[in-house]
């Protein structure tokens, strides 16, 4: 079996396709949408992670987040979330603080049922408009962007079936649009530039997740959730063209459908260590939100405070 999980973990890893690259649109990485932890405790919890990939042009991403967790009671919790990211290519690199993540989740059994039902909701709020510069001055893609700079509303749904089976459902939806990115390729003259969508004043459409997975306990604290995640992207993006009237980015609307898997390790000491690794079967053909990765690779440390 361990060697099974190794080579699943390696061969996502070193895929070379398009993945979805939820880091961060980004509801398909929160709390309960994420999936649930069969280790840890809801009841007084943070979170410390990071996920990686490599985007449009070799465009080099790190995403490194915080996350609290607080039980308020019996049947309710309360999370907060803080992103950032680090980007790295051939027009430069940037550094920024990105989003924050509030989330109310309602369980409606105890941990020890066969079933179990959470409903969450939430908002996120960006902490810059996404228009971040290189070292020349330039304004760069949103794939070099911590946060896509909208002001949106989550909802979600998680059920645990037969404590194996897990199902999730969610939508995210872009409330305020305060993205003031002003990206042109033409303005470059690198040839290189063209692969990159025009982002003047972006204005992005909401997302719709479905997600399925199993848990295999192998023992020893030990657990493998191997997955399917479909986001579907309800309409093309637009932005802002050089005479100020709307276009639409044709192609930016449509499924993405990836494959997942999952594997946690709980500790004496009440930590817990997760990866993820995600690879695409389906892609959109334009990600315009700067998305777009050739692998993806998530790492969470778990510390229980009770």
């Amino acid at each position: 079996m361990k060697q099974l999980v190794f080579f699943l973990i390696l061969s996502f890893l070193t895929g070379k396709s398009f993945a979805q690259g939820c880091s961060d649109a980004g509801f398909c990485s929160l709390g309960a949408l994420k999936g649930i932890s069969t280790h840890a405790s809801e009841k007084r919890r943070i979170d410390i992670g990071s996920n990686t990939g490599t985007g449009e042009e070799n465009t080099f991403t790190i995403n490194p987040y915080l996350q609290y967790t607080q039980e308020l009671s019996r049947h309710f919790s309360v999370s907060g979330k803080v992103t950032a990211t680090y980007a790295n290519g051939f027009l430069g690199n940037s550094f920024g603080i990105g989003d924050f993540y509030g989330i109310a989740t309602y369980k409606a059994n105890d941990d020890d049922a066969t079933n179990n039902l959470r409903i969450l909701a939430g908002i996120k709020i960006p902490f810059n408009s996404s228009n971040q510069k290189n070292n020349a001055g330039g304004t760069l893609p949103l794939d070099y962007q911590s946060s896509l700079g909208t002001y949106d509303a989550i909802l979600g749904i998680n059920y645990i079936l037969h404590r194996h089976w897990e199902f999730n459902a969610g939508v995210q939806v872009p409330v305020i649009q305060n993205n003031k990115n002003t990206f042109f390729p033409h303005e470059y003259s690198d040839k290189r530039v063209e692969r990159f969508a025009p982002t003047n004043f972006f204005r992005r459409k909401s997302d719709v997740l479905l997600r399925s997975g199993y848990y295999f306990n192998t023992g020893k604290g030990f657990t493998i959730k191997p997955g399917v995640l479909a986001i579907y992207h309800v309409g093309n993006d637009t932005y802002e063209d050089q005479f100020g009237k709307r276009a639409s980015i044709n192609g930016s609307k449509g499924l993405t459908l990836n494959g997942t898997i999952m594997a946690s390790k709980q500790f004496k000491n009440k930590t817990s260590l997760e990866l993820i690794a995600a690879t695409p079967f389906i892609v959109r053909d334009v990600r315009a939100d700067g998305l777009t990765r050739s692998f993806v690779a998530n790492v969470q440390y778990s510390i229980s405070l009770d």
